[in-house]
């Protein structure tokens, strides 16, 4: 089966004509710094969707530029960072003064120093080029330099695709040494080695015409200035003036060869262009991102960071989310320097001498890359989801012959473990498949955790709640979700007339446990979202079917806690606890089934109160290196509260999360790792979906506001809401005091609260 994997245009009602003005700006977060930095990595972070900067002013006063691309995969399966760019002003303009500041609403990062210098740097929105504008009142020279440390070819072996016979060789860069008048180098990728046994691996033949997304993918840059000649093939200078504009071209691309490459690059920097007019554009964008969806807190201490945090958790799926790979999870595509910046996590606290380290490598792990893309609905950032929903339809239909060779039956399983080909992971699938079952896999993490493809599921389904888009639901949505609940339905046995799971994980907690939550409540979700669909879109067979398995699905589990009945990780567990994850509430979010609005509230609550990191009855204590560790990183447990009406509980997670810097970082956006790389974009997203949701949460065609808001905070809002509906709204002491809600149809879909009261006739405008 083939999938046309299409970028959807959302049509929402972005309206010009608002209810009020916002009274704050996201100008109130902007970062300034009167203090140069110690390293390169304590640096302000910029970005057009794919390529990135981190920038610094270093204690000499020299301009550190690091190049990034959200796209630069090596052959070796590595997001590698593309080079370093020092830029030396002579004489130094910061010898005495000295600021730096990063201006949200235009995307920009300003420097000042001596002798009226400054310095705008940016990444136009619109095209590969990473500004620096250089002027001063008097005359300057700039000499540049390229840090370039992949020089040779190196052997990677990481977990992703350990077992490969001799391991992945990944290609040294090339530097090109005829330039005259700038600086250009690339990596190319040299093999296909990866992606040859990751296919391997499946145990299946190879089917013909396999689009390899790596091979010969080619990523670098070209540096050219004005009035600048080289020195060597990776230095330059200019002669001296009082202005002098600085370029950066990127380019991610697959070329069938690297003059090719270099060709198109070449092309690009020769060519004219109105710097007035982009500059124009680009700024206009980032206006109209910033004023498309906010959230600004007021009435409380820590307000202002607040709010400040979930602002740069919107910046960083802006910066990074217009790639083709989705935005990894420990560290996006501005992880720092790890031999500048200490990894701390339950490992241990250490430094890496390879710049394109990550923690935890390079594994698509689907609980931790889920993440921020559940932030991006109700902020309406659909397209920056589309690279998280093609890495899962990329790999469908390998991954479907893989389940019915493995298993001889139909339906598809998505593993736990994903490559940028959308299929499990060879290193932990198991290359050497020596005493395995077929279909069994080597890792003992992850053997039967096959929750990601249901997840999936579910999250399409929630994609066309927002957008209603039909083509989308045809051709993604639900020949994905079919696939993945036949599976289930043709896998396992039944019992007493219902399917029966016995002996499989639940999630990573737990190894060994009968009817586990994420089955059962992924199934219950994902094809009630399917019969709900409108019935031209779906088959009468479909619904039968569908219908009837929902009958054999099993009752939800549940156990009790001092005489209080609980949702419970599974109906039996049989193992240790593993890991800490609280499984038993996903019946509440991801899937949703539990909440604000919905039957048994209390006994969700009461399951949070009791959840499985807070106690020893569940497959004994939690593990060794867990305490002190369950807070933030992937945990969601604040986006859990939220959705229970916990409103203390959420407050509290929400403010600690969203101000948690990286101590050798000043950036306040670069959130600190619980367990994974910096910056950690699990950790602000699951912060920023919890605020969210304690505003606006979707519930069974309802738009319920301030479900868990604090009666003490105040603020204003603009939120998206399911079937392409926006809500603006005003909030005094906890109370909505004005409201808006497009199209206006949707007015009596709106209620108030845990009680869900109709909103006062007075508040609307």
């Amino acid at each position: 089966m083939k999938f046309k994997i299409t970028s959807i245009l959302i049509c929402l009602c972005l309206v010009s004509i608002k209810l009020y003005s916002q009274s704050i700006s996201v100008d109130e977060y902007n970062v300034s710094w009167t203090e140069k930095s110690k390293i390169a990595s304590d640096a302000m972070p910029l970005g057009n969707g794919t390529t990135g900067a981190l920038v610094s002013v270093l204690e000499n006063g020299h301009i550190w530029i690091s190049v990034r691309h959200i796209d630069a995969w090596s052959e070796a399966h590595r997001l590698l960072k593309l080079g370093d760019v020092e830029v030396e002003v002579s004489p130094n303009p910061f010898e005495n003064n000295f600021k730096q500041e990063l201006v949200l609403s235009e995307g920009v990062i300003y420097l000042e120093g001596n002798d009226g210098f400054k310095s705008k740097i940016w990444i136009d929105k619109n095209s590969e080029i990473i500004h620096i504008e250089n002027n001063a009142d008097s005359k300057f020279k700039l000499n540049v330099k390229l840090h370039d440390w992949r020089d040779e070819a190196q052997i990677i072996k990481e977990t992703n695709l350990k077992g490969i016979p001799g391991g992945i060789t990944e290609s040294a860069d090339v530097i090109v040494a005829d330039n005259k008048k700038a600086i250009t180098w690339y990596h190319r990728n040299a093999n296909t080695k990866a992606f040859d046994w990751t296919i391997k691996a499946l145990e299946i033949t190879r089917p013909e015409n396999l689009d390899d997304v790596l091979e010969n993918r080619t990523f670098g840059a070209m540096v050219v200035g004005d009035k600048m000649t080289n020195t060597s093939s990776t230095t330059m200078s200019s002669k001296e003036r009082k202005c002098n504009h600085l370029k950066i071209y990127t380019l991610n691309k697959r070329t069938e060869t690297a003059d090719k490459w270099l060709a198109e690059i070449k092309e690009s920097s020769s060519k004219k262009e109105n710097l007035k007019a982009n500059w124009q554009a680009h700024t206009t964008w980032w206006n109209n991102f910033w004023k498309s969806s906010y959230i600004h807190l007021s009435g409380f201490k820590e307000a202002k960071q607040t709010s400040a945090g979930y602002a740069y958790t919107m910046y960083l799926n802006a910066m990074a989310g217009e790639g083709e790979f989705p935005i990894i999870w420990n560290g996006s595509m501005f992880a720092p320097d790890l031999n500048e910046v200490l990894q701390r996590n339950h490992t241990g606290i250490k430094h890496f001498k390879d710049k394109d380290h990550r923690s935890w490598g390079n594994l698509m792990l689907h609980q931790n890359v889920r993440l921020p893309f559940y932030s991006m609905n109700a902020a309406g950032q659909f397209k920056y989801a589309n690279s998280f929903i093609n890495l899962y339809m990329r790999g469908f239909d390998l991954m479907k012959e893989h389940s019915n060779t493995v298993f001889g039956h139909e339906g598809t399983v998505i593993r736990e473990s994903t490559t940028l080909w959308g299929v499990i992971a060879p290193g932990v699938y198991g290359i050497d498949r020596t005493g395995l079952e077929p279909g069994q896999q080597q890792s003992q993490w992850h053997r039967t955790h096959w929750n990601a493809g249901l997840e999936v599921a579910w999250y399409l389904s929630e994609r066309f709640d927002y957008t209603q888009d039909e083509t989308f639901a045809k051709e993604e949505f639900i020949p994905f979700a079919s696939e993945i609940v036949k599976f289930f339905d043709l896998h396992w046995p039944h019992k007493d007339g219902k399917l029966y799971f016995p002996d499989v994980h639940v999630l990573e907690s737990f190894r060994d446990a009968d009817n586990p939550m994420p089955f059962i409540a992924g199934l219950r979700s994902v094809l009630n979202s399917l019969l709900k669909l409108p019935e031209d879109l779906t088959t009468k067979a479909d619904r039968t079917y569908w219908k009837a398995l929902l009958s054999r699905v099993p009752d939800i589990p549940t156990r009790v806690k001092n005489g209080t009945k609980i949702l419970a990780n599974a109906e039996v567990i049989k193992s240790k606890k593993a890991n800490v994850e609280v499984a038993e509430l996903y019946s509440v979010f991801p899937y949703h089934l539990y909440g604000v609005g919905l039957p048994d509230l209390k006994m969700a609550q009461d399951t949070y109160k009791n959840r499985t990191t807070l106690v020893n009855d569940v497959g004994g204590e939690n593990p060794k290196w867990a305490p002190g560790y369950i807070r933030g990183g992937w945990h969601p447990e604040a986006i859990m509260a939220a959705m229970v009406g916990l409103t203390d509980s959420v407050q509290k997670e929400v403010v600690w999360a969203l101000h948690r810097p990286v101590p050798e970082q000043r950036y306040p956006g670069f959130f600190m790792s619980t367990h994974d790389g910096t910056p950690d974009v699990q950790h602000s997203s699951v912060a920023a979906t919890a605020l969210q949701r304690m505003i606006l949460q979707n519930v069974e065609g309802k738009i319920v506001l301030l479900p868990a808001f604090p009666e003490a905070w105040s603020g204003e809002f603009k939120l998206y809401a399911k079937r392409n509906t926006l809500v603006e709204g005003k909030i005094v002491s906890g109370e909505i005091k004005e409201l808006k809600v497009t199209p206006s149809d949707r007015k009596k879909d709106v209620f108030i609260g845990q009680k869900l009261e109709a909103p006062k006739p007075d508040i609307w405008e």
